[in-house]
């Protein structure tokens, strides 16, 4: 459907919508009253009306259909110290109320409305989990805390290995999944080669996560939903804190906007950095006390550096408050990879004096090399998004974002050099390189409406659009010169460039029909540029209570992805995505999901889930094994590794439990998992993917010793990974040409067996973390002792092969011929530290 098309029906809807809006409301934002955060899920009532509401995401409630006159409010949530207002709702005019909430420490009271509850009381989406900062630094992981590794720990989430903190949801793979940070669609979100994601924990706000049955909202993925939140920053003063691990330090620094005394323009800023340091540490210890003790010639050629390797990323946000009802947000991310060598050599037979004293002076020989090798990768992300509060029921958001991402490789050698002897004099110069790259440029824009019709509607709908210009290409260039010859060869070996478009309109309405069932049901008109289709996605979510704490819940709904990766399909190591949209001659991969399950919420505010799912896939695409580099007959090199696929079907099934204790002073969860996938193409039948995991169990809790000192761990254990083992060796046998006596060449092979049908050996991996805060000067300092891996066990990444043989030296005779197999573990015992100060 053309973007013209899906804009009218947008403008229907305004047009519908602006024809209704007459009630008289409440309305305003809950805020903390130290920083000026938004509080979620906080509950204002009305008592004598028997009337309420609950905040939203960004803090902001709506009472509508208020009778004119004084009315008590009471506004409560965990944590702060309810308070009660006096108001006064005026004739056909309706009431603004910014309210803020003091922190309170609560120990051992039940409060009837609390945050947790709230969500359990009106969220109808299945598979939905937030993570706040706190619940994501509760689990203990390698170095510091990550966002990824807290989600890996959740049930349908699996992890590849300890290496990777990519995101495998209920089958899919991280390619399926929709990462933004405020919104902003991220590419490849992971530092040090997929052990670190690119978020700042220290930034965030919170993570929401959707595992499956997402709404209307969302699209353009088959697997799962995180937004990333940043904080707002702090409205009322300047605040901060830094932080240094065992391999990096970071920082954060926040405040209120310098608007002067001006009524009408408020705001607050925050800025965030990291960066890793073990470069700093290693390449000046060389530098100052290794690199002076060699020899004077081996320092003339010895490397200044000897880590090349760091990274570093900043997160922004800025706020800016235009009266009562107007928001500009700006936020942005910037990081990146670098791995950077540089090494240079030179040699003179003249200053080389042992062989100056061999050989007649009239000989010499000079020569100078230079080779670099720079590698860098990283995001850079731009947004400016626009809230307008047209009505207290009726609120536009429109944004405008920019996310960018670059992959390349640069490596370039120079050799250049003089020989002279009595008889000559020859000079040469060679130089050779090649660029790889991968280029992301996302332009994308969206506005949306959301309309609070009424207690029992929450109608919402948008219009999306985004262009991605992907770029992926490798050039190699050389040039070679003498005194009489010269030479210079420059050749593109793969260039892929395509500028698709996306563009989708949607809507959704959640509709309270009664006090025991809600029903959210959506739709979604997505279109492909390099598709002459209308791709319709339907999405349906139920919710029924059987008691005021037991709940059944369920949602279906259909889901298209336009992007797709050239990635190994048995990859061990997922370092990157390389990503391009799919071909105009391809099916956009699709996906049904259905789900069933029920929540208990008890009176101590311990939640109990589970959720039973399948997912079926359709038109997947799998990188066919081909040859990199291909010869043509003209002598020309060509690399042209992805322009064969093979199409793909999966489905996945499983079934998850979730047990999360939300209050006291012992917290955490208990995640169980039983999932099975499998996926089919031509010329392969049903087999598991390599991060297929039967059954899962994740134990995490933090438990508060005292108001200082906290203890933390984390157990989890799995099934083993499948993968293809090698079940045994043949031989093959080719005439030596070359031989005298009639001799033979053998060649040993590796017999596999069938497709992972063999699994490693279960994996366990015990966690614990210990944290102390202590006031210091203003603020406050910490210092944290984590633990990986506590029991030292071994969890198998991999294995290798080699032959295995005797060889009978008297008789020439081998015997005992077989293959022998050696494991590659995965994270040891290995402990870290770090300290934190807040001010």
């Amino acid at each position: 459907m053309k973007f013209k098309a899906l804009m009218f029906l947008f403008l229907l809807f305004l047009v519908s919508v602006s024809t209704v809006l007459s009630e008289q409301s409440i309305n305003g934002f809950i805020r903390e009253d130290k920083t000026g955060e938004p509080l979620p899920y906080a509950n204002i009532i009305l008592p004598d009306l028997n009337r309420g509401a609950t905040s939203n995401t960004e803090g902001y409630f709506v009472i509508s259909d208020v009778p004119v006159g004084s009315h008590k409010l009471v506004v409560s949530i965990i944590g702060y110290s309810p308070e009660e207002h006096l108001v006064q709702l005026p004739v056909d005019m309706n009431l603004r109320l910014d309210l803020r909430l003091v922190q309170a420490v609560i120990e051992g009271q039940s409060i009837e409305v609390s945050a947790e509850r709230e969500k359990f009381k009106e969220l109808v989406s299945t598979s939905t989990v937030t993570l706040d900062r706190r619940a994501i630094e509760v689990a203990p992981s390698f170095v510091e805390a990550d966002v990824f590794r807290a989600l890996q720990l959740l049930p349908g989430v699996q992890s590849l290995n300890d290496f990777s903190s990519a995101l495998y949801v209920r089958g899919s793979t991280p390619d399926q999944n929709l990462i933004m940070l405020d919104g902003i669609t991220v590419y490849n979100p992971m530092h040090l080669g997929g052990v670190f994601s690119t978020f700042n924990t220290d930034a965030i706000k919170e993570a929401e996560f959707h595992a499956g049955g997402f709404p209307a909202r969302y699209g353009g993925r088959l697997g799962s939903i995180l937004n990333v939140v940043n904080r707002e920053g702090n409205t009322e003063e300047m605040s901060g804190s830094a932080n240094i691990s065992l391999i990096s330090s970071k920082a954060l620094v926040e405040g209120p906007l310098p608007t002067g005394d001006s009524e009408t323009l408020k705001g607050s800023w925050m800025l965030a950095g990291r960066r890793t340091y073990f470069d700093l540490i290693a390449n000046t210890g060389w530098k100052y006390l290794i690199k002076p003790t060699l020899d004077p010639d081996e320092q003339e050629n010895a490397p200044d550096n000897i880590m090349p390797y760091y990274f570093y990323d900043f997160q922004g946000k800025l706020n800016l408050d235009i009266g009562s009802d107007h928001r500009l947000t700006w936020s942005s991310f910037y990081g990146d990879d670098v791995l950077y060598w540089n090494y240079d050599y030179s040699y003179s037979s003249e200053e080389d004096n042992y062989a100056y004293e061999s050989i007649d002076s009239d000989y010499n020989y000079e020569n100078e090399e230079s080779n670099t090798f720079d590698w860098r990768w990283g995001n850079f992300t731009n947004s400016l998004s626009w809230r307008w509060i047209i009505n207290p029921k009726l609120i536009a958001r429109t944004a405008i974002a920019n996310s960018r991402f670059r992959f390349e490789v640069d490596f370039d050698f120079d050799d250049q050099g003089r020989s002279h002897s009595p008889m000559d004099t020859n000079t040469w110069a060679s130089n050779y390189g090649f660029d790889l790259f991968d280029r992301i440029n996302d332009k994308s824009f969206e506005t949306s409406l959301t309309w609070l019709y009424s207690d029992k509607h929450k109608i919402s709908s948008g219009l999306q659009l985004k262009r991605v210009h992907f770029n992926l290409g490798m050039i190699i260039g050389m040039e070679e010169s003498t005194e009489d010859y010269h030479n210079t060869f420059l050749d593109t070996l793969m260039w892929m460039e395509s500028r698709p478009t996306e563009s989708a309109f949607y809507i959704q309405d959640q509709w309270e029909v009664n006090s025991l069932l809600s029903v959210q049901s959506g739709f979604r008109i997505a279109g492909y540029s390099l598709h002459d289709k209308t791709y319709m996605e339907p999405r349906l979510g139920l919710k029924y209570f059987l008691t005021e704490n037991l709940s059944l819940k369920a949602s279906a709904g259909r889901y298209h992805q336009f992007l797709t990766v050239a990635n190994p399909p048995d990859e061990n190591l997922r370092f990157l995505d390389i990503w391009f949209g799919v071909p105009d001659d391809r099916l956009a991969p699709r996906s049904d999901h259905f789900i069933m399950g029920a929540e208990y919420l008890t009176n101590t505010d311990i939640l109990l889930r589970m959720e039973g799912y399948h997912k079926s896939f359709d038109n997947l695409l799998t990188l066919k094994p081909t040859e990199l580099l291909t010869v043509a007959d003209d002598g020309t090199i060509h690399l042209d590794p992805f322009n064969e696929f093979w199409d793909t079907d999966a489905y996945a099934n499983g079934l998850e439990i979730l047990v999360k204790k939300l209050s006291g002073k012992v917290r955490g969860w208990a995640g169980y998992t039983y999932a099975v996938t499998q996926r089919k193409y031509e010329g392969q039948d049903w087999y598991y993917p390599k991060y297929d995991r039967t059954h899962t169990l994740n134990v995490v809790a933090d438990w508060a010793l005292s108001k200082k000192l906290h203890f933390s761990t984390a157990i989890t254990y799995s099934g083993g990974n499948p993968y293809t083992a090698v079940i045994g060796r043949s031989e093959s046998y080719q005439d030596n040409q070359w031989s005298t006596n009639n001799q033979w060449n053998v060649w040993p092979n590796y017999l596999y067996g069938e497709r992972n049908a063999a699994r490693y050996p279960g994996y366990f991996r015990w966690d614990v973390s210990f944290k102390r805060k202590a006031p210091f000067r203003n603020g406050s300092w910490e210092w944290y002792f984590q633990i990986l891996n506590v029991t030292n066990h071994l969890n198998t990444f991999s294995y290798i092969y080699r032959q295995n043989e005797d060889f009978n030296f008297e008789t020439g005779e081998i015997t005992n011929k077989g293959v022998q197999r050696f494991g590659i573990p995965m994270f040891p015992f290995f402990p870290t530290f770090g300290v934190k100060f807040e001010f």
